[in-house]
């Protein structure tokens, strides 16, 4: 059984046609990873030229970062578009061949060559290998107005098939504010953060919980009032008060001493001693009359000073003074 010539050829023609058709990679996609070109990323979906550099096989692609982005804020989805356009290189430059162009300028075909806008060279750009190790890019139509840019560093690549790699600015020629039409303004859009998912590191081994164990809890003791405490009260103790016993004092009354009045003469002789009374005087006394008298003084006296010894007042030396002086007369 032979195979339809037809089929063949419809086999053959697939296989030549089916590589053209099958896109290799997502634009959009790989800047997602790249917060930075948030701003580019999202206008190459709002003018349609992700899907468009989504079908090429091999396409360069210049980006700049948001910052970057500021010259075409405000300005209308047409320049945005042709701009952009302008960045897209239908060829594969990574990093490596653009710093080996041995100090040569290259003049490479953009997308914008294809969308029948652009007149000569205004969809083609050139680049540039300076002397001082830097790679430029510019308009390759006027060169003397165009503003160009510089290589800043590779972002991604896949060999072959598409490089993207950053500027420092956007390639924006006069001729292309010119020959825009200005339907409407795009807004100014803001940068969209992309939060990148970080992987989190999964433990190998189980991590045991731990369970929180009770704290004791510490109860401080309460006072309790006890029964008050009784100080003793000091209680005075009375002191006997000895009073001097009255000692009984024999008082010796003062005997009356006998004043013994001298002789008189005899009358009319006016007192004065007669001559019987000097005989009389020189007569010695009879026997015992004056040591009775002698005895009575000297009773007297020691009596006297007895007192004397026992009370010492006034009214005792008075009488010890009256005997002493009548002894001394009798004497």
């Amino acid at each position: 059984m032979s195979v339809p010539f037809s089929l063949l050829l419809s086999f053959s023609l697939l296989l030549i046609v089916l590589p053209s058709s099958v896109t290799c990679f997502d634009i959009t996609k790989l800047l997602s990873h790249f917060p930075a070109y948030s701003t580019l990323s999202n206008y190459l979906t709002q003018t349609n030229l992700a899907h468009d550099i989504n079908t090429r096989n091999s396409i360069t692609v210049l980006v700049v970062d948001n910052s970057g982005m500021a010259p075409l804020s405000g300005k209308s989805m047409d320049v945005i578009k042709k701009v952009l356009s302008l960045h897209t290189i239908l060829d594969y430059f990574d990093v490596q061949r653009l710093q080996h162009l041995n100090n040569q300028s290259v003049t490479v075909r953009t997308l914008l060559d294809t969308t029948g806008q652009a007149h000569g060279l205004q969809g083609f750009v050139k680049i540039t290998d300076l002397s001082t190790g830097a790679v430029s890019f510019a308009s390759a139509y006027d060169t003397k107005d165009a503003l160009g840019c510089n290589l800043i560093k590779a972002v991604v690549s896949q060999p072959y098939n598409i490089s993207v790699v950053q500027v420092s600015t956007v390639i924006m020629p006069p001729f292309i504010l010119a020959n825009s039409n200005g339907p409407a303004k795009a807004p100014a859009l803001a940068p969209i953060t992309v939060t990148v998912p970080v992987p989190m590191p999964v433990a190998s081994e189980p991590v045991a919980s731990v369970t929180p164990v009770p704290m004791p809890v510490v109860v401080a003791p309460v006072p309790v009032p006890g029964p008050p405490m009784l100080v003793p009260v000091p209680v005075p103790v009375p002191v006997t008060i000895v009073a001097p016993v009255p000692v009984p004092v024999s008082v010796v009354s003062p005997v009356p001493v006998p004043v013994v009045t001298p002789s008189t003469g005899g009358p009319g002789t006016g007192g004065v001693p007669g001559p019987a009374d000097a005989a009389a005087a020189d007569a010695p006394p009879k026997n015992g009359a004056g040591n009775h008298k002698f005895g009575d003084v000297s009773r007297t006296l020691t009596i006297v000073l007895t007192l004397f010894s026992i009370h010492d007042s006034f009214a005792v030396r008075e009488a010890a003074a009256i005997i002493i002086f009548t002894y001394h007369i009798q004497s």
